[in-house]
């Protein structure tokens, strides 16, 4: 269902491909299509932060680059708050048309505390403590998802596939995939980003996999879009089940004019690199990792 909210009160399958899905919406309007109107459970999330750069006030797309973080919250029955356990931050360049992906493993330390603990207080206050944490990366959209969420996007969009690294067989997230390609469900898919028992530098590596799967969904998606009946498919299941907070139509036209023009097979999915504990320092490289993403949105080393 989409509804306008102001101001505060707002993982994901991605920002980009909901953009492009957005961008169908708007055309078809505009051509007189009939689209299924809001209905149904709120599967995802999207909150504006702060003005695009380079965007005029005519809805034309942005020029310069920009950056959206993607959460996947650890809401569900009986449990309280709503913390960030999947953070991922894509950085769009629209003059190069290239992209790369920041993943934060959620136990990294931020002023003290995990950095996943901001997004109990709601998307704007993870969006401050993620891009202060990133050196300053100017995050203007926040896309979020819950457990459920989660589970209904994938299954809205017919699953995903997913060429799995290696065997995985979790009692805690219920993971059990063989190594090699998998077609996963919305349950499947949710127990694979879950997954950090089965790895030896747990949480760095289920957050490396989060990353894997939000790529190959939008690679699927961008395919998706390719026809008709699937636009239309992603036109009514964004249509029903998104919530905007502070975001108009032309705001993700805008990202959608930006989201065609991008080759989703060459984004670099990148973990930023993490010392040890269970509160986990910034490692070696990592300012200036940050200094390159922040310059134009492409880690270029």
């Amino acid at each position: 269902m989409i509804v306008l909210r102001h101001p505060v009160r707002a993982l994901a399958i991605t920002v980009l491909a909901t953009a492009v899905v957005v961008a169908g919406l708007f055309s078809a309007w505009l051509a007189g299509v009939h689209v299924p109107g809001a209905s149904g459970a709120t599967y995802l999330r999207v909150a504006k932060v702060e003005p695009l750069a380079g965007a005029d006030r005519a809805g034309g797309a942005p020029t310069e680059p920009f950056f959206v973080l993607l959460v996947g919250n650890d809401y569900r029955a009986g449990v309280e708050g709503k913390r960030g356990d999947a953070l991922h931050v894509v950085g769009v360049n629209p003059q190069t048309k290239q992209a790369s992906m920041l993943d934060i493993p959620r136990d990294t330390c931020w002023r003290g505390d995990k950095i996943n603990a901001a997004n109990t207080r709601g998307p704007r206050a993870s969006a401050a403590a993620v891009g202060d944490l990133l050196g300053g990366v100017p995050i203007s959209y926040v896309v979020e998802v819950d457990f459920d969420g989660f589970i209904a996007l994938v299954d809205g969009v017919g699953g995903v596939d997913v060429n799995v690294p290696t065997r995985m067989h979790d009692s805690y997230s219920g993971a059990d995939f063989a190594a090699g390609p998998a077609h996963m469900t919305g349950d499947d898919a949710l127990r694979f980003s879950r997954d950090r028992h089965d790895f030896p530098t747990g949480d760095i590596k289920r957050t490396e996999n989060q990353g894997l799967l939000i790529l190959e969904a939008m690679r699927q998606l961008q395919a998706q879009m390719q026809s008709a009946t699937g636009e239309f498919k992603l036109l009514a299941l964004l249509g029903r089940h998104a919530e905007l907070d502070g975001v108009g139509l032309n705001d993700l036209y805008r990202l959608g004019r930006v989201a065609y023009s991008l080759d989703a097979t060459q984004i670099d999915n990148i973990t930023i690199p993490v010392a040890g504990g269970s509160c986990m320092g910034l490692g070696a490289g990592a300012a200036g990792l940050f200094a390159d993403f922040r310059d134009d949105g492409v880690v270029s080393g």
